[in-house]
């Protein structure tokens, strides 16, 4: 939300405060400042009324008109459809320097976008992006300088014609520049809230903050009679049905003729909620001021008044309101069926209705019934508009009769809520205010803050125990730590001293923290091999997850409300999301892309597990000596990179391929004897498909190995080698042999794989045994005594011949 220091005049008074210190005060009590600028006219842009418009002899499209800045009367050629004789107009003057427009804004990135914002402000020369105005001719006549629109001035986009000025912005002085008005020197302020402060989503709210800050007092618009001695009876009568929950009031107004005040239309574009209705504009500036939101509802000429409102529930138990005939007007704090931009015809009679509505009840309407609803009413009703409905219809009634000529009926006629919920009372002690902020604070201090935020305090006779009332508007305190918290954001948490957490330090070694090491201890690893480390949303594309062939949740346990139709369900692998990463790196120019994520999947049961996933694509090794050309990745050097993260481990041949693996290139990861997860290549169809070459992947499914084996005594004395091969089923799996072998070692066997393969019409498996004494040498009969053990194993357990 934008504000302007022009508005928060309506109800404080801040002349004597210095910007800056009032944006820090806003940071400090929890109104969060994105950016703070002033409004800024180039010199020698004056103000000029235009005394005559005559059509240009040689355009259809401009017009010469003769403005008069006091002074001296100027020939101006003007293309705006808007300009009027008599107008009030800001007229560029020859030498004045105007920011340029760039008209390729929307066709930029979010990125450029952001850059720009950043750097706007930085820009020490006025002249840097400027256009000079100088006397031209244009179709042969000549024109002494420029009518502006607002954004020709560095405003925001208001109409697509001029900008015409009125006695909004203060009187107007002809030949006066417009740089010299208070108004076009004001500060607009841009904020973001927090969803449960509903209270300051309008300028009385953050007037509220600041008086409380500063100690000023909030001047509020009072009830007055405007003059016209018919009361609201003869226009409106009102019909309630059964016991409601809302609180409405109502006021006639008639209308006989409207314009669009400057600085209304300004702030409502900064809001980006500017109308082309001037009923619009006023209801949605007057909500934007106080918070209270508006239904606007025309009584046509021929309907004889007075009308007849009806209030009650509808098919769905949401409160509305019908006209005489039955026709549904409004949903209260959900939904207006009256097309406000259809009021164009004056004089005519309009019936303003201010609303409120509990944000709870609302909240539960929407999220129950799904019913079609104004995401700008809800916005506001959800998070608690404002329910002190008679400043706000004051202050629309103060607003329409200062810019416009209108005639406003005495008196309102209200419902009131027949069922009010029960307002939120806390009990609480002074001290326990001091406890929860941790510093013991003055109860006289304490009081004073609370009654600035407009907290009513009712307390017992010994003033120990008190009952705290938060103000109608407040909708988010419930508890003493919620108040303790107002408190805190006025007095300031840099008035509470730092004091160490006193308590006794236990053992902080057990499973989770063990679990965590062993993770962080595989990334360090992943990372020194060239990895980089990756996070991705758990959500991810239900189609997409079909595609790869992962499992994906039971519809019954599937998303009911995903932020986006691309992330509608939770993740079943890590694999699809890192390869949509190397996608993005690769469109970036990155030919090598080594990447690896830790996080959390779920099954169809939507049971959740941790898994680690790696995929690289791409070249092993950049293109330089000894590979001009790169070295390409293979399933191997793949495996032995993923070996010098997790440990030693075996392949074994899958009981199943998925789809997007190579039918070639695929095994399952086995350590100890367990299968904990897989490695392979991406399928060429799905290569081809995402146009990334050379794509491997590896997943680890569960932790719960240790990465680094036990120590063993390093031997002094050599080791010795043998060869074995052996014809063997070809379908064995070589991790049970290894396995087998190790189980029933001979003595001083250190390592037992494979060397080489041959195949012809028998399969035959070459195996290296290493073995290593710690203490003698041994002798070749040894050492073919124990070849002989080998292969005793290798025959009686798996049918294998020695190779002759």
């Amino acid at each position: 939300m934008v504000i302007s220091t022009s508005n928060l005049s309506y109800f404080i008074d801040i002349s004597h405060i210095q910007i800056e210190d009032m944006c820090e005060k806003l940071n400090s009590i929890g109104i969060e400042v994105e950016s703070m600028r002033q409004i800024q006219i180039p010199q020698k842009v004056v103000v000029g009324r235009v005394v005559s418009k005559n059509p240009h002899p040689n355009a259809d499209k401009l017009n010469i008109c003769q403005v008069d800045v006091g002074n001296q009367t100027f020939q101006i050629v003007c293309g705006a459809q808007n300009v009027q004789k008599d107008q009030y107009v800001a007229l560029a003057l020859e030498g004045a320097e105007l920011p340029v427009q760039n008209n390729k804004q929307d066709n930029k990135t979010q990125e450029q976008k952001t850059q720009d914002k950043k750097t706007k402000d930085k820009k020490d020369s006025p002249l840097a992006h400027t256009l000079t105005i100088k006397k031209t001719t244009l179709r042969g006549v000549e024109s002494c300088g420029m009518i502006c629109s607002s954004s020709e001035l560095g405003l925001e986009k208001i109409n697509d014609g001029i900008m015409v000025l009125d006695s909004s912005i203060g009187e107007l002085e002809l030949g006066k520049p417009l740089c010299e008005y208070e108004f076009f020197n004001q500060y607009l302020i841009e904020v973001s809230l927090t969803p449960n402060r509903g209270d300051c989503l309008c300028i009385l709210g953050i007037a509220r903050e600041l008086a409380c800050v500063y100690n000023l007092s909030i001047t509020l618009p009072s009830e007055e009679e405007y003059g016209l001695v018919f009361g609201i009876g003869r226009a409106l009568n009102l019909s309630v049905e059964g016991c409601l929950k809302s609180y409405l009031l109502y006021k006639a107004i008639e209308v006989q003729e409207i314009s669009m005040a400057l600085h209304i239309q300004l702030i409502l574009a900064y809001n980006g909620i500017l109308k082309s209705n001037p009923i619009q504009n006023y209801k949605n500036f007057i909500t934007y001021l106080s918070g209270v939101l508006f239904n606007i509802y025309p009584i046509s000429n021929d309907t004889q008044t007075p009308i007849t409102l009806k209030i009650k529930k509808d098919e769905n138990e949401l409160e509305s309101v019908y006209d005489s005939a039955g026709h549904k007007l409004s949903e209260i704090g959900i939904k207006s069926y009256v097309d406000e931009s259809k009021i164009v015809a004056f004089p005519a009679l309009l019936i303003v209705e201010a609303s409120y509505a509990e944000p709870e009840i609302i909240s539960k309407a929407l999220f129950h019934k799904h019913i079609p609803h104004d995401k700008d009413i809800t916005y506001r009703s959800t998070r608690g508009s404002n329910p002190e409905l008679l400043i706000g219809m004051n202050l629309f009634c103060s607003i329409l009769n200062t810019y416009t000529q209108c005639s406003i009926y005495s008196g309102y006629q209200e419902v009131e809520m027949t069922q009010e919920s029960q307002r939120h009372y806390v009990n609480m002690t002074f001290n326990m205010i001091s406890q929860i902020i941790g510093k013991e604070v003055e109860k006289e201090k304490i009081a004073l803050i609370l009654k600035q935020l407009n907290f009513k305090i009712d307390a017992d006779g010994d003033g120990v125990f008190f009952r705290i009332t938060p103000p109608p508007y407040r909708h988010d305190i419930y508890s003493p730590q919620d108040v303790a918290e107002e408190f805190l954001r006025i007095y300031g948490i840099k008035n509470i001293p730092s004091t160490p957490y006193s308590s006794i330090q236990k053992r902080g070694i057990n499973k989770t923290l063990l679990a965590y090491q062993n993770k962080r201890d595989l990334a360090t690893r992943a990372i020194a091999q060239g990895f980089f480390e990756t996070i991705h949303y758990v959500f991810y594309q239900r189609s997409k997850l079909v595609e790869w062939g992962f499992e994906v949740l039971e519809e019954g346990l599937d998303l009911k409300n995903p932020i986006t139709n691309e992330l509608n369900t939770l993740r079943t692998s890590l694999i699809p999301g890192l390869f949509d990463s190397v996608v993005r790196n690769q469109n970036f120019g990155y030919k090598s892309i080594k990447m690896f994520e830790i996080g959390s999947v779920y099954n169809r049961k939507r049971e959740e597990s941790q898994h680690m996933s790696f995929v690289v694509s791409g070249f092993k090794t950049q293109e330089s000596y000894p590979y001009p050309k790169g070295e390409k990745w293979d399933f191997y050097s793949f495996a032995q990179t993923i070996s010098h993260i997790i440990g030693d481990f075996e392949l074994s041949a899958p009981k199943e391929i998925p789809t997007f693996a190579h039918p070639y290139q695929y095994a399952d990861i086995i350590l100890g004897s367990v299968r904990i997860g897989f490695i392979g290549r991406l399928h060429p169809k799905f290569a081809q498909t995402l146009d990334i070459q050379g794509a491997f992947f590896a997943q680890i499914d569960t932790f719960n190995f240790k990465i680094l084996q036990s120590m063993k005594p390093y031997s002094k004395l050599h080791s010795n080698q043998r060869d074995l091969t052996i014809v063997i089923d070809k379908d064995i799996p070589f991790h049970q042999i290894k396995s087998r072998i190790l189980d029933s070692a001979p003595l001083y066997l250190k390592a037992i794989y494979p060397l080489d393969v041959y195949e012809d019409k028998d399969f035959a498996l070459t195996l290296r045994a290493v073995f290593q004494p710690q203490d003698i040498s041994l002798t070749e009969e040894q050492i073919a005594g124990f070849m002989e053990q080998i292969l005793h194993i290798l025959e009686s357990e798996f049918n294998a011949k020695l190779k002759i």
